[in-house]
């Protein structure tokens, strides 16, 4: 069959070399395949070790929940939520109605007005509520384990972010999320230091059913986002009587409006509430005179969560450039 012996030789050393190759990938295989084991085994017990559940401070004291809730259902605090990457099973009304998130919303079911019906129907393992009476707490509870975070807690997106980033053990997200929003609010109060004279100033105005208000920092009518975010000056005595007191809004007679007038001003009518335009308070104010009125739509204005405030920045920013390439 062979010619000679170094035909043979050379057969046989191929053979070997074959056999050789086999037994070193079957080596490398049960290698391969004992690392993936090891590395399962190791996954399972970091995970078994993590606790299951974790205790939240709240004004029902502690509360235990879950360390990583499934199911959860939330009144007023869904785009944040959302943007810490935890979509809940279920929304009020109010919150899915959000024009900020509607990109965001999809498979959320509407519990309406906090239905204890479809709450219940929705199987949650963590509740989420700004309501602070000890009897609808009572019954939240008796679903599932329930976290009550007044309305108005928060003062501004970082600190709410963060606190709810931390309670559902989201951190990172949180920071993460916080340091991109940072870098748009930078942008955007560039642009508006960019067209903003030196001194000049803005009011936040409403007309609320029959009353006048005016508006500090705080949740209402855009206020984070204009003299927390953006940083543009209010004038001297908005700042003395909110910002500096901390109180994010005043009822105020509509006659005198024209002590806390702005170079700008921002115009919220909500509640049926009506802004006299022909009232000679009104076409006294210098704003008015110079046509620096901007009235605000409350779809957009109203909502004061972190997606809302960033938008809003944003959107005041485009009105003042807008504004202002118009008077050149």
């Amino acid at each position: 069959m062979f010619k000679n012996k170094s035909q043979l030789f050379f057969t046989l050393l191929l053979v070997m070399l074959a056999l050789m190759i086999t037994a070193c990938s079957g080596k490398e295989d049960q290698s391969s395949e004992s690392e993936k084991s090891k590395e399962q085994s190791k996954k399972e017990n970091i995970e078994s070790e993590q606790p299951k559940t974790r205790i939240v401070k709240t004004i029902h004291g502690d509360i235990e929940i879950p360390a990583n809730p499934q199911r959860i259902v939330v009144d007023a605090y869904l785009p944040t939520l959302l943007l810490l990457g935890d979509k809940p099973v279920g929304a009020t009304k109010q919150d899915l109605d959000n024009v900020h998130i509607q990109d965001l919303i999809a498979g959320i079911e509407s519990t309406g007005e906090n239905s204890m019906e479809k709450i219940l129907e929705l199987q949650p393992d963590l509740i989420i509520s700004t309501e602070p009476e000890q009897s609808t707490f009572d019954k939240l509870s008796k679903i599932a384990p329930t976290v009550i975070i007044p309305y108005s807690t928060y003062t501004d997106a970082h600190e709410e972010v963060r606190a709810i980033g931390e309670m559902l053990g989201k951190d990172k997200e949180a920071e993460k999320w916080l340091a991109t929003f940072d870098e748009k609010i930078q942008l955007q109060r560039e642009r508006v230091q960019a067209v903003m004279a030196e001194g000049e100033t803005v009011s936040i105005f409403g007309a609320f059913g029959k009353d006048s208000y005016i508006y500090g920092d705080g949740i209402y009518k855009g206020g984070q986002a204009i003299y927390r975010q953006l940083q543009i000056a209010p004038p001297e005595r908005i700042k003395k009587e909110l910002l500096d007191a901390g109180e994010s809004y005043k009822q105020v007679s509509f006659e005198v409006l024209t002590d806390y007038a702005g170079d700008y001003i921002f115009f919220d009518q909500s509640k049926g509430g009506k802004l006299d335009k022909e009232s000679s308070v009104w076409s006294s104010i210098e704003a008015v005179k110079n046509d620096n009125i901007f009235y605000l739509d409350q779809k957009r204005f109203w909502p004061y969560d972190p997606i809302a405030v960033l938008a809003q920045a944003e959107e005041v920013a485009d009105m003042l450039i807008a504004k202002k390439k118009s008077q050149k």
